[in-house]
């Protein structure tokens, strides 16, 4: 499967199983009358596997050492894309950025191999609204010591979360391989 067949394949797996049509609150606090649950696609092994690929395609080019982001919403897409790394030949490890630090133990902020001072890695998450998630990562990621190359996330709602995030990447770019648009056509509101 070339990569436009890999990419129409999982829009459609996104769009018939993870477009959820309900009212909902999302984590930003906005109310949407659709849900994306992209852990439904995924979890699912055709999906890991057409989303890891399209991913690690994309951000390959930015050299990273590491993929991560926040869990558990962003840790499939990060397995995903380090599977895909490995079966291509390179080695990037993932890292799961938690929503508060651990109260015991080593405290950590990062779960995974650890990140050395310098190292570059890329953020992930599935789904994106404001961008609330993301940017803590790539907080956290920093404060580790990681150089974030780049941002990427499967499905962008287009509601203001690329240019929050874009503002602080400081040059480094950011990605969607989908936006809502894409998926719904014209009836992402």
């Amino acid at each position: 499967m070339d990569s436009e067949q890999t990419r129409a394949r999982l829009k459609t797996l996104l769009h018939d199983r993870a477009l959820i049509r309900e009212s909902v609150v999302l984590a930003s606090g906005k109310r949407s009358s659709y849900y994306w649950d992209a852990r439904q696609v995924l979890l699912d092994p055709e999906g890991a596997a057409l989303a890891g690929r399209l991913g690690y395609e994309q951000l390959r080019a930015f050299g990273p050492l590491a993929v991560g982001g926040p869990t558990s919403a962003a840790d499939p897409f990060i397995c995903a894309i380090t599977a895909a790394a490995f079966a291509a030949g390179d080695h990037w490890t993932g890292f799961f950025v938690r929503k508060e630090a651990k109260k015991y133990g080593l405290q950590n902020w990062i779960e995974g191999p650890f990140i050395e001072e310098g190292t570059p890695v890329v953020v992930v998450d599935d789904t994106m609204t404001t961008g609330g998630s993301v940017l803590l990562a790539i907080e956290k990621a920093r404060a580790a010591g990681a150089q974030v190359v780049a941002a990427m996330v499967v499905i962008d709602r287009e509601e203001g979360g690329r240019e929050n995030v874009e503002q602080v990447l400081g040059g480094a770019p950011f990605m969607s391989l989908f936006t809502a648009a894409d998926i719904m056509g014209d009836t992402a509101q």
